[in-house]
């Protein structure tokens, strides 16, 4: 896991009424490009485990880790105090990408598949590649992968229509 932040920190509070306490990490040592803004972290708040905490963004590139009462609870400190906080990034697995050789060697797995394929054109061919990349999931990409090595086995020229 990288290291994003390891530092002692004052609690801070956002002025007025319903206002967040927080723990403002900075500028991160490296660019990261996120939904939002927004990045999963994982680490420590003094000797607290942090599990599924996110970093949220509050302009010109720095980063606060909010402090939720249940948490500062369970440290024992509220606004204005000090806490060591370490953080590390959160690897995400990379979404699954098909290219055109994996549909071909999956395709080969079921020989009048492949034969159905390799009779269509560049065009056609990529239609089918770019159905099975458009699932959402990676569960979705590899249903779509059956799908298709099913529907070409059958003499099923095209995709279905997204």
């Amino acid at each position: 896991m990288r290291e994003l932040f390891n530092a002692e920190v004052v609690l801070t509070r956002f002025p007025g009424k319903g206002g967040w306490t927080y723990a403002a990490v900075g500028e991160l040592p490296f660019q990261v490009k996120t939904h939002f803004g927004t990045l999963a972290v994982s680490g420590q708040v003094d000797d607290v485990v942090l599990e599924g905490a996110q970093l949220m963004p509050m302009g010109q590139g720095r980063r606060f880790l909010p402090v939720n009462a249940a948490l500062r609870k369970q440290l024992g400190k509220q606004a204005g105090d000090v806490v060591h906080l370490r953080l590390y990034a959160v690897e995400l697995a990379p979404a699954l990408t098909v290219s055109m050789a994996d549909l071909v060697d999956c395709l080969a797995e079921m020989p009048p598949a492949l034969a159905a394929f390799q009779r269509l054109g560049p065009a056609a061919q990529q239609q089918w590649l770019t159905w099975v990349e458009l699932a959402e999931t990676d569960e979705g990409k590899t249903a779509r992968v059956e799908q298709a090595i099913e529907r070409l086995a059958q003499g099923v020229l095209a995709p279905p229509k997204a």
